[in-house]
């Protein structure tokens, strides 16, 4: 199978990252909300190398993925980029889901597929979530089939991977029509709530959340930053708050910050920070607990601070006028006298808001309803767009027949949607991309003390602007290049614990994407969708809407919060949650095993940055009668922070394949010739993908699918005492192997005599490449050298705050005074504690270049670095190096030269540069570069600058294989938001 023997897995994600960079999202992204949905190029390369022998003609692989240009050249300008090269012209082809497939392509694909299986193979995704693997796997014409446990995917699945095989462009342009009279109808009643501007439109009205003072009883609001707009290189703009006392009441001023006439200087101070505010009119602290208090008991308030505009010259701001609070109070009494009818009408969500994970922080703030997530206001737009949609829905069907009616419906109800992500008490303003950024920019319901408001009417109809953006990105699915034999794919509703629609060994590929342990609490999320659809949809899908939320006995996530009850501690809740978790996914897999032929593949795409999850994954499988054949990993983030080497963030998904185990495997044996032959199958792994151009992270995990071909090939794997071995010892020892290969290659004299400490920091330089990395991957390398964190931790070689790791330079291990003899000899020979001393553990533990003695290597490399720059360099620091060689013995072929090579070899070249940020903290490598020589006749590594070599200088003059088509502009894109969700964009 191709997919068990190569995959051009690095410039796989090369087009991964495009997929994400180019300013604007595939079309499916941009269709509803779906949380971690994976790359359509991923998705494809999934599931065409599924179906696909291993001997496929490479150069049509790679088309069929949408490759225009070949990987080895994508990669290769990839490679130039990361070095900060601009390329003009970018990659020169159309993103890799957008280019044409090739009719002869598919049908070589399709023949050979024929050829291999005996028949066109079924693909099926028993946990499809937003689409993707079998969006793309329709597009390739294959017979597909989807299964999803939650409604509201379900509903995403329908209208993506039904309609726009079915109806196709034309389904776009009668919801358009309909849009548009829809919006009509629902301005007639709504115009009056919002004032109409002259010579500019609303683009957002901005509120802030108030509480009582404590003192003053006065509403005080909770703004944790008075910026407007905060632009990378312009002049900011702030609200001021100007405050009557007397009055008890305060209004703004829009100001400009700067130090010419009419600015102010600085912004106005935080009233809120921490969870704590501070009251305008008393300048008191306002406790955390009294915020919430008011809150629970209802006297969190909300009061509209700014109002942005767009004009002919662009984005302004104005303080709210009293038509604007006129407004306000009239939309609030009209819901006051419609509500009651709406809601014995069902018309609006007043479902109560269960306890979650999630959904805590809202109930904690009082917010104990569907209907709360909303102002006044908002939910009066709602109602009024509910109750027109469905007034208007026997129209629609008279004039386009039942099918293509509720097509139309279905879209329109997605705006209704989109609307409630945008335009709700949890969306806020984005002052540096001066948008509205969604509730769900994150996987949870944050708290926002500061929120927007969207216009679903007047010149800036923010109803106007979800329904042309829904319709829009459903018409750019339907237009997707596909195979002329693409058609709808078959769909079906249920747990994936029980296919009880597929008959016994009747299906030949499943691929699926999984959910990843905790990553996304699904159900919780989608219940902010669910109360909307119900009503919107729920006449037409009773199967998917008959329950007041959505379901989730059978959901394959962890969620501590469900496990809470009867247990003293989070720790057994998350203990519990997590045998949750795993016993579902290994039902999941016991049902794929079941439906699947028994010469069938299965392919998980998992993406996690927790080891326990990755073994939970792999005991799954393995405890459902599967063995793993490979892994490939593809990267999906781009690797901006990287190239700073200053952290480690970027991502991959791991693509792993499994085979269905052949019943009564038996049991093996973890004895010294199993362990031989993980460690040798991890090593060769790692080699082959490092010729492949993977990084040194992802040659690492991609060493596990061979390492677990061999432990899984049994049913149960004991000790030789009887004892069971987990699959985390297994993953150990292959992470062991491949750290000995990479330090082999960094130093090629062994690093014999070198401790493990010092090993960790090579492997950290080597493998993740930054100063700061995430706690996993921390230790699983601590564990290839027989380390843990805490260890590593309290030796002083790291930092370690919540999943981040940092690694402490020199300089940040300098101690301020070097030791005295006998505390030196405490430190080498054992350090007890008592009365006396003048040092914690802690302490001894740094360096100082005049300490009598040194514990590690790494401690004497670092701290001949520092008599180095204490120095001055050059000359002067070579003379004071040279004195702390000969003081400490330190000379050419000993430990502490090697490791220092090696650690020359290994740094980035962010590092190297003489004038970065991350060069400057560690300036020891350079130090080191500029003592080799001299001191111990060793010439050092070259760290020149040079420019593109011959082979790229070549590709960039080759035409793209899709050079005729259009082509498109890179944009790379830095999202300054942590977590920021990629699924819709910003309005």
């Amino acid at each position: 199978m191709l997919i068990e023997d190569w995959l051009p897995a690095a410039a796989i994600g090369v087009e991964c990252i495009r997929e994400r960079s180019t300013g604007q999202q595939p079309p499916d992204k941009r269709f509803h909300v779906w949380w971690a949905r994976r790359p359509l190029v991923a998705s494809r390369a999934a599931v065409l190398a599924s179906v696909l022998p291993a001997d496929f003609p490479r150069e049509t692989f790679e088309r069929l993925l949408g490759f225009g240009r070949s990987s080895q050249e994508l990669v290769a300008i990839r490679e130039l980029m990361n070095t900060g090269v601009q390329v003009n012209g970018g990659f020169g082809a159309l993103r890799a889901f957008k280019t044409p497939l090739r009719d002869r392509d598919i049908e070589l694909a399709h023949s050979e597929a024929t050829r291999l299986w005996g028949h066109l193979p079924s693909v099926m995704d028993p946990m499809s979530g937003g689409g993707s693997i079998p969006l793309e796997s329709a597009r390739l014409g294959f017979p597909t089939l989807a299964n999803e446990y939650n409604p509201v995917a379900c509903s995403v699945l329908e209208a993506t991977l039904d309609y726009p095989f079915r109806f196709g462009p034309r389904l776009a342009d009668r919801a358009r029509h309909w849009g548009r009279e829809w919006e009509k109808r629902a301005s007639e009643r709504l115009n009056r709530f919002f004032p109409k501007e002259m010579g500019a439109n609303v683009h957002a009205y901005i509120f802030v959340r108030t509480v009582p003072c404590p003192t003053t009883k006065h509403p005080t609001p909770l703004v944790p930053d008075w910026h407007l707009l905060k632009p990378k290189g312009g002049i900011a703009v702030v609200a001021v708050p100007v405050i009557d006392k007397v009055a008890g009441t305060w209004t703004t001023e829009i100001c400009q910050v700067g130090d010419f006439p009419g600015a102010v200087s600085a912004p106005p101070p935080r009233s809120y920070s921490k969870g704590k505010g501070t009251s305008l009119f008393t300048g008191e602290s306002v406790p955390a607990e009294w915020i919430r208090t008011q809150a629970q008991q209802g006297k969190m308030g909300s009061a509209l601070y700014a109002v942005a505009l767009k004009t002919p010259k662009g984005l302004k701001f104005r303080p709210p006028l009293p038509e604007d609070l006129e407004a306000l109070d009239a939309a609030e009494a009209q819901l006051a006298q419609w509500r009651g009818d709406w809601e014995s009408r069902n018309l609006i969500p007043i479902e109560q808001i269960p306890e979650g994970a999630k959904t805590r922080e809202p109930l904690l703030r009082g917010i104990r309803h569907w209907s709360d997530m909303f102002s006044p206001r908002q939910l009066l737009g709602f109602g009024v767009l509910m109750e027109e949609l469905q007034t208007l829905r026997p129209t629609i069907i008279a004039a386009e027949g039942e099918e293509t009616g509720e097509a139309v419906l279905h879209l329109l109800a997605f705006a209704i949607d989109k609307f409630t992500n945008y335009n709700c008490m949890l969306a806020s303003w984005h002052t540096s991309h001066q948008v509205i950024r969604g509730v769900f920019d994150r996987h949870d319901f944050s708290i926002k003390t500061t929120y927007t408001e969207m216009a679903p009417v007047q010149a800036s109809s923010g109803l106007r602007w979800v329904t042309e953006n829904v319709i829009d990105a459903y018409e750019a699915i339907s237009k997707l290049p596909r195979a002329s034999t693409a058609g709808p794919v078959e769909a079906s509703h249920g747990s994936a614990t029980s296919l009880i629609h597929f008959a016994d060994h009747s299906l030949d590929v499943v691929v699926v994407d999984p959910p990843y342990s905790d990553n996304v609490q699904y159900s919780e999320l989608a219940d902010f969708f669910y109360v909307w659809l119900k009503r919107s949809q729920g006449y037409r899908r009773l199967e998917w809407f008959s329950s007041l939320l959505c379901e989730h006995a059978d959901e394959a996530v962890k969620n501590d919060a469900r496990f809470r009850e009867g247990r003293k501690t989070a720790k057994e809740a998350a203990a519990a949650a997590q045998t949750h978790y795993q016993h579902l996914m290994t039902q999941v897999f016991v049902e794929v095993r079941r439906v699947l032929r028994p010469e069938g593949v299965l392919t998980v795409m998992f993406t996690h940055k927790k080891q326990e999850a990755w073994e939970a994954l792999f005991t799954s499988l393995i405890e459902a009668g599967f063995t793993i054949t490979a892994t490939w990993p593809v990267k999906t983030e781009s690797e901006h922070s990287l190239h700073q080497a200053k952290k480690n963030a970027a991502q991959s998904t791991v693509i792993l394949v499994a085979r269905v185990r052949p019943d009564r495997a038996g049991v093996g044996y973890f004895d010294a010739a199993m362990q031989a032959r993980i460690r040798t199958v991890a090593e060769a792994a790692a080699e082959r993908l490092s010729k492949e151009g993977l990084n040194p992270v992802d040659q690492l995990v991609g060493s596990f699918g061979p390492a677990m071909e061999v432990f899984s090939a049994y049913d149960k794997v004991r000790t030789d005492t009887g004892d069971a071995v987990s699959v985390g010892a297994a993953i150990d020892i292959a992470a062991d192997a491949v750290a000995g290969w990479r330090i082999r290659q960094l130093a090629k004299e062994g690093l014999q005599g070198v401790e493990a400490e010092a090993q960790f920091a090579l492997l950290c330089w080597a493998t993740l490449r930054a100063a700061e990395f995430r706690f996993n991957e921390a230790k699983l390398l601590g564990h290839a050298v027989g380390m843990d964190v805490s260890s590593l931790q309290q030796a002083g070689l790291i930092t370690v705050k919540a999943d981040k790791v940092n690694i402490l330079s020199a300089s940040e291990r300098r101690r301020d005074a070097p030791l005295s003899e006998d505390e030196a000899q405490q430190l080498l020979f054992g350090w007890t504690h008592g009365d006396g001393k003048r040092l914690k553990k802690t302490d001894a533990l740094k360096i100082h270049p005049r300490d009598p003695a040194f514990r590690t290597n790494l401690d004497k490399a670092q701290a001949l670095a520092l008599a180095y720059s204490d120095a001055g360099g050059v000359a002067a620091g070579i003379g004071a190096a040279k004195s702390f060689a000969l003081k400490h013995g330190i000379k050419a072929g000993d430990p502490t030269v090697r490791l220092i090579e090696a650690l020359l070899g290994a740094v980035p070249p962010a590092v190297r540069r003489e004038k970065t940020a991350v060069a400057i903290q560690f300036a020891e490598f350079r130090a080191w570069h500029a003592m080799l020589l001299p001191l111990f006749g060793i010439t050092p590594p070259d760290w020149s600058e040079k420019g593109p070599d011959q082979f790229t200088l070549d590709l960039l003059s080759r035409p793209a294989v899709s050079a005729e088509d259009e082509e498109e502009t890179e944009v790379e894109e830095i999202d300054d938001d942590e977590g920021a969700e990629d699924e819709e964009e910003e309005k």
